[in-house]
């Protein structure tokens, strides 16, 4: 069985599809709690977007109490012999070092592995739908942790934030930051390197961030090395549409383009507009920033 949390954001369709089992995370809105799944949970993500442009006080997120861990192990072990559980990098969370703590208390006798995905959200997702489709493919378990481990350095998030309000308001940038992008019309690019969301340049306007990543699009698909890809997004589902289209167009090889938008976990801190795609395989800034392959 496959164990995964819910900042994986993937679509319920696939969960049901791959019998996916999903330790929830939580969103705190004050003294509200509410469980997130990735793609459901206690709020639709229209309820928590909504919920979002009217708070007083920004939400927080957190892990669950250890029962629910407990509870996602055990229905996983009731249906399958052995566990592989991928969650959320070990940089952003402390869910990794609770899922390890309690299997190592709960769990002695299982055969349960926690791998360290390095990555978070859809780029979490794509390395749980490679590991569930080798599942189903009849691999050992031994042959999907090694892959997993192999390809979860070329794991890659390429977003572009529509302004840095959500990151401001979450802690992670500072005024003079968010002054400077919203004044210049910056968008920010970010990725995932090493375990870490760092900066991969900016962008000027709108425009320029549809258009490049159009650009860069086909080229992605083709340095893909799984078979699942998400374009994603926040309240963007126009411009996704746009790079799916493009993308299909492209499909020589037959990938399957999934069009997500960011559950609340992650949504908290990227904010609206936000757009992005997410796979396994390698990438040159240059195709964004240059148009250049």
């Amino acid at each position: 069985a496959i164990v995964t949390d819910g900042s994986c954001d993937i679509p319920k369709e696939y969960v049901e599809k791959y019998q996916l089992y999903i330790i929830p995370f939580r969103v705190l809105f004050g003294t509200e709690v509410f469980q997130t799944f990735g793609d459901w949970g206690d709020l639709t993500k229209e309820e928590f977007y909504d919920k979002l442009k009217t708070c007083e006080e920004f939400p927080t997120t957190g892990i669950p109490p250890n029962s629910e861990i407990i509870k996602v192990m055990q229905k996983a072990l009731s249906e399958a012999e052995s566990v592989i559980a991928i969650v959320l990098s070990s940089n952003f969370s402390g869910m990794y070092q609770s899922v390890v703590k309690v299997v190592e208390h709960q769990f002695q006798d299982a055969d349960i592995t926690i791998i360290d995905s390095t990555v978070a959200t859809s780029s979490l997702g794509v390395l749980v739908l490679e590991a569930a489709r080798m599942v189903e493919s009849g691999f050992s378990k031994d042959e999907v942790i090694e892959r997993i481990e192999l390809i979860k350095t070329q794991a890659r998030l390429l977003v572009v934030l529509d302004s840095v309000d959500s990151v401001y308001r979450s802690g992670r940038v500072g005024w003079s930051k968010k002054f400077l992008v919203s004044s210049l019309k910056i968008k920010p690019i970010v990725n995932f390197v090493g375990g870490q969301i760092v900066s991969g340049g900016t962008l000027r306007g709108t425009e320029q961030v549809l258009k490049r990543i159009k650009f860069a699009a086909p080229i992605i698909l083709k340095n893909s090395i799984t078979d699942h890809l998400f374009i994603w997004h926040v309240r963007n589902p126009k411009a996704a549409e746009e790079i799916y289209e493009i993308m299909e167009a492209n499909n020589g090889q037959n990938k399957e383009l999934i069009v997500q938008e960011a559950g609340p976990l992650v949504g908290t801190h990227v904010g609206e507009k936000s757009i992005g795609i997410m796979y396994i395989g390698d990438y040159k800034k240059k195709w964004l920033l240059k148009m250049k392959e």
